[in-house]
């Protein structure tokens, strides 16, 4: 049975989005072609979920479409003519298009190779039926729903199934995704969907470190993404891609938590890799490392969080002067003393952490260098050293002034209780 939802299209989209997609279809039919919401939006739509960024299939040239659909007052599309894709930016949403392709796989988790295909080709490429879906966009048949797969019965049933048995042999990421999808809905995996992806783990193996990454990154942008990490540690998942891996409740509770005092998006992602990685050792974190491809921010935070790892039995004593605790902690990204605090389990230890991230790491001596220098403090390893000290004594608040300060650099630069070299 046909189904038009050009109502429901117009009442969830903005006024602005939808006479843009208006003119997209209108230009596509003035060209000879035809265009396509498809995918996500067209799932986010039945669902009655909003959707930023919206996904058109051109049967033809969709950088063609979008040019000739722009106006003016529109900011010019990006085109990347070799891949027939365009991009139209708005105030706060974009239209990705793309003409319409085939593609086929030479090896398990290569990338695809495609060329022009038909808009039925095009859907028959997608992961899973629920986002093999399309409406169409011109002509009088606009608001049409092209449901060639059974996604709208699957999206009513909650089901995640994909197209065909060697969904997941060709592209395994399509395993990180639909568990992504499975707890952002709400969904399971269909019957024989769940087989395939137990059958196929071990492709895993074939994708390149930056997908897989890419995936963990989407991921960790999801709004609770300890459901999908503990889920696919259920699965299995997580081993596949590093033996080491695994994720339990008190990781969970972790990550919920740290987004609540994240100063960054980028010191969140970092705090999310040292708490999924928390108990690796060194040599399995450096390995994990390449596996994933990390920034070099998040490799030094997965070695810092390592280390604090096995320094907790030692900051575990109430008897450590600030000072110590001070030269302990100081050189740590602040990325894994958050995991830190959050995955300690001594009280002492991560009272130590809680003070240093909160007070210690901020405290200063008044005096400067220059200062010293007046003093008469050569510049070199006596001056590092009588810096060093100076900030101790006002960590374990044996100076309360600046007067203090000088008396004790004066103290320390006599020869007789510090011999100058």
């Amino acid at each position: 049975m046909r189904m038009n939802l050009s109502a429901e299209l117009d009442r969830w989209l903005s006024p602005e989005t939808r006479e843009l997609l208006v003119r997209i279809g209108a230009c596509a039919t003035c060209l000879g072609y035809h265009a396509y919401l498809v995918g996500g939006p067209v799932r986010d739509l039945l669902l009655g979920r909003p959707s930023c960024d919206l996904d058109v299939v051109v049967e033809g040239d969709a950088p063609a479409v979008a040019c000739a659909a722009t106006t003016p007052d529109q900011s010019t599309p990006v085109v990347h003519s070799a891949f027939g894709t365009a991009t139209i930016q708005m105030d706060v949403s974009r239209i990705d298009l793309a003409t319409a392709r085939a593609e086929s796989y030479e090896r398990p988790g290569a990338l695809p190779t495609v060329y022009p295909g038909t808009i039925e080709q095009d859907l028959v490429r997608r992961d899973f039926t629920v986002n093999a879906m399309a409406l169409t966009l011109d002509g009088r048949c606009r608001g049409e729903l092209l449901d060639l797969h059974g996604g709208r019965s699957d999206l009513d049933h909650g089901f995640l199934r994909v197209l065909h048995e060697s969904s997941f042999i060709d592209d395994a990421t399509r395993i990180l995704r639909g568990v992504r999808y499975e707890q952002r809905f709400g969904f399971v995996f269909e019957k024989r969907t769940l087989e395939l992806l137990e059958r196929d783990l071990r492709y895993m193996n074939c994708i390149s470190a930056d997908r897989v990454r890419h995936e963990f990154e989407r991921t960790f942008e999801e709004e609770e993404p300890e459901q999908t990490l503990r889920r696919l540690d259920v699965l299995g998942v997580l081993g596949v891609i590093h033996p080491t891996l695994l994720f339990h409740s008190q990781k969970s509770w972790a990550l919920a938590s740290a987004r609540r005092s994240a100063r960054s998006p980028t010191e969140l992602h970092n705090v999310y890799w040292c708490l999924l990685a928390w108990g690796v050792s060194a040599d399995d974190v450096e390995t994990l490392g390449e596996r994933l491809n990390l920034a070099r921010g998040a490799r030094e935070a997965l070695a810092d969080s390592c280390e604090l790892a096995l320094l907790e039995a030692r900051l575990d004593d109430p008897g450590l002067a600030p000072s110590e605790v001070f030269d302990l902690l100081h050189r740590r990204s602040h990325a894994a003393l958050q995991a830190a605090e959050l995955m300690f389990v001594r009280p002492t230890a991560r009272g130590h952490i809680s003070h240093f991230v909160r007070r210690l790491r901020h405290v200063r001596p008044s005096l400067t260098g220059k200062d010293l220098q007046a003093l008469g403090v050569p510049e070199g390893p006596l001056m590092g050293r009588i810096l060093s000290s100076l900030r101790s004594a006002c960590l374990n608040g044996e100076v309360a002034s600046r007067e203090d300060e000088v008396a004790l650099v004066r103290r320390l630069v006599n020869p007789v209780s510090w011999p100058l070299e």
